[in-house]
């Protein structure tokens, strides 16, 4: 609908969940459709630093992080309400979603922003290592949207539900073995989402960023720099991987995220927004 110079988003009064929606491109995408009208809940947890999910400082952060994200935005009239929820756990999420589908007539779906990363290379790791990002990252994505599908399913209305992957499920990178095998595993479980709920009219696609500099690329900064490099010269080395020449920012990747989730003829898509650096090789 087109008022003057104004276009109304398909997605205002739609009711949307951001999992991890607390920082780095989960927080942008909770902006992006927040001021596009959308209703949204983040679900986000307080977790301690581990040896396997690893933040800048020893606070324990998620929730309240959300809550200041949450306040701020509903502080400009926005509607945005912050729901503590380890993506992790079954129960924590089956209550969650199906408290969020009760309350909204007009739940329309959910992103999964959701992630950690750890390096370490396979033959140094340990099982419980790779299972703790598998769980973070592919798991945890399963679990919300599987509880998402059959609360849409139950509406009858269609829906879209988005996963964030990486441009590690489409190149390989030594060192994050683990995290390369989660996220391919998230673009895969996508596609085959896709094709089950399309019967109900419900969306199902992957996008991949390059290179963010969220809260993770603060842990990365200090495993992938070289004896004797400087941070400058560092990330113009990450930059020279990028045929663009340039890193992305959360906020692109947010916009073009709610442009996937508005067209209604976007679905088992697994879309790169790196600069061109999956095909660079």
């Amino acid at each position: 609908m087109t008022q003057g110079n104004a276009t109304q988003s398909k997605l205002a009064g739609k009711t949307m969940i951001v999992v991890g929606g607390a920082r780095g491109i989960g927080a942008a995408i909770v902006e992006v459709l927040a001021r596009q009208q959308a209703k949204v809940y983040i679900f986000d947890t307080d977790r301690a630093p581990t040896a396997v999910n690893h933040y800048q400082s020893q606070e324990i952060s998620g929730y309240q992080a959300a809550l200041r994200l949450a306040g701020k935005l509903e502080e400009e009239g926005l509607s945005v309400k912050a729901v503590a929820v380890d993506a992790t756990s079954e129960s924590q999420v089956t209550e969650a979603v199906d408290n969020v589908a009760y309350e909204a007539a007009d739940f329309y779906g959910l992103v999964n922003a959701i992630g950690s990363s750890h390096v370490a290379h396979a033959v140094d790791s340990s099982l419980s290592e790779f299972d703790a990002i598998l769980q973070t990252n592919l798991s945890a994505p399963y679990l919300t949207s599987r509880e998402a599908a059959r609360a849409l399913i139950k509406k009858g209305k269609g829906g879209a539900i988005l996963n964030i992957s990486s441009i590690a499920a489409k190149a390989a990178f030594p060192g994050i073995s683990a995290y390369c095998a989660a996220k391919a595993g998230l673009q895969g479980f996508s596609g085959s989402l896709a094709l089950e709920l399309a019967p109900h009219g419900i969306r199902v696609n992957c996008v991949c960023p390059g290179i963010v500099k969220t809260n993770m690329w603060k842990y990365l900064e200090n495993q992938l720099m070289e004896p004797q490099e400087s941070l400058d010269q560092l990330w113009a080395r990450m930059e020279g991987l990028i045929p663009l020449g340039r890193t992305q920012t959360a906020e692109n990747i947010a916009r073009f995220c709610v442009a996937v989730i508005e067209n209604e003829d976007i679905t088992a898509q697994s879309l790169s927004v790196d600069g061109g650096m999956n095909l660079h090789g």
